[in-house]
């Protein structure tokens, strides 16, 4: 879960996991972020345009009242924008950064490229977010940097850390914030789909082999597990490493530790959409204690693009890079 935020290698395992509190200071707001926004409903939530029709929503900041279908949404995240493009709505307003062809699928970033920015990930501009006019906030983060927000559009605030820390939970709760939970039943049956199908036809090296994915970590450590794990679970592959079970990432481990990947059969190391991997987890490819890893030395290293998981469409992909894995078994 970012330093382009959200999709470049150098990741903290706590922003994987969810937890990414704002900083203690709420954002001030400017009398001309102020002066475009609606005036505040008796929940504390800004109030829709007279005579829009409205309904509750209930977040992990209060019941808010939010347009029946917002159209003109703001993200405070690049993880948001994902999801809300798999919903089939561009946001009007992204992070900086949201856009990085490096990172991104090329149609991904197609619909994100020329969207309006709001700052960095973690420090909304007020007045960026009033001048684009928008009928929802869509918070994951920073409730302190967000709150102050409502006098400018009603805020849906869903804490990652305590509400759910699995990718599918959190678009689940994006999906019913704008209303399309029947776009997001669509994308999860295209998903199930492809389970089936690749469960199906390599049932045998699925049941036969252990696996893991890790990607390069700072001073001389590797993280064992990312959110991809869920998807490999998904598809029933056995995870090895000692990784614990209902564990999705990041475990630090030091490469003097990796004698805990004699286990696997297969491992999945994380690169860049550009097919790069971080410096980070290249100074592990180049390491002769990774080269002596029983997998590696095999040819069973497979490098995956989907190694952060935002929506079900990076799901599908990762199944989709999966197959190809086990049909080199």
């Amino acid at each position: 879960m970012t330093r382009s935020r959200v999709l470049s290698g150098q990741v903290e395992r706590r922003r994987f996991l969810g937890g990414l509190t704002g900083a203690a200071a709420a954002l001030g707001l400017s009398a001309c972020g102020v002066g475009e926004s609606g005036s505040e409903g008796p929940d504390g939530g800004s109030t829709a345009p007279s005579g829009a029709a409205t309904r509750s929503l209930d977040t992990d900041n209060g019941t808010v009242r939010v347009p029946e279908k917002p159209e003109r949404v703001v993200v405070l995240e690049n993880y948001d924008a994902l999801m809300l493009l798999d919903l089939g709505l561009v946001p009007v307003g992204v992070p900086d950064g949201a856009a990085n062809a490096q990172l991104l699928p090329p149609d991904v970033y197609a619909q994100l490229k020329d969207v309006d920015t709001i700052g960095a990930s973690g420090t909304p501009n007020s007045q960026a977010i009033a001048a684009l006019k928008p009928d929802l906030i869509i918070d994951q983060f920073y409730k302190e940097k967000s709150a102050p927000l409502k006098t400018i559009a009603p805020v849906a605030y869903f804490d990652w850390h305590t509400s759910g820390s699995l990718w599918h939970q959190q678009i689940a709760k994006v999906a019913k914030a704008v209303n399309r939970e029947s776009q997001l039943a669509e994308r999860k049956k295209e998903y199930e789909r492809r389970l089936s199908e690749v469960r199906t036809a390599y049932s045998k090296q699925i049941s036969t082999t252990t696996w893991a994915p890790l990607s390069g970590g700072p001073n001389g450590k590797f993280f064992l597990g990312t959110p991809l794990v869920t998807v490999m679970r998904d598809v029933g592959l056995r995870i090895g490493a000692g990784l614990p079970e209902k564990e999705a990432g990041f475990v630090a481990r030091s490469y003097e530790e990796m004698d805990v990947l004699k286990d696997c059969d297969a491992l999945i190391y994380s690169v860049q959409y550009d097919g790069k991997a971080t410096p980070t987890t290249q100074q592990l490819l180049d390491h002769k204690l990774w080269k002596g890893v029983p997998a590696v030395k095999a040819g069973r290293a497979f490098p995956s693009k989907h190694f952060v998981m935002a929506n079900y469409t990076f799901a599908i992909g990762a199944v989709d890079e999966i197959e190809a894995m086990l049909k080199q078994l």
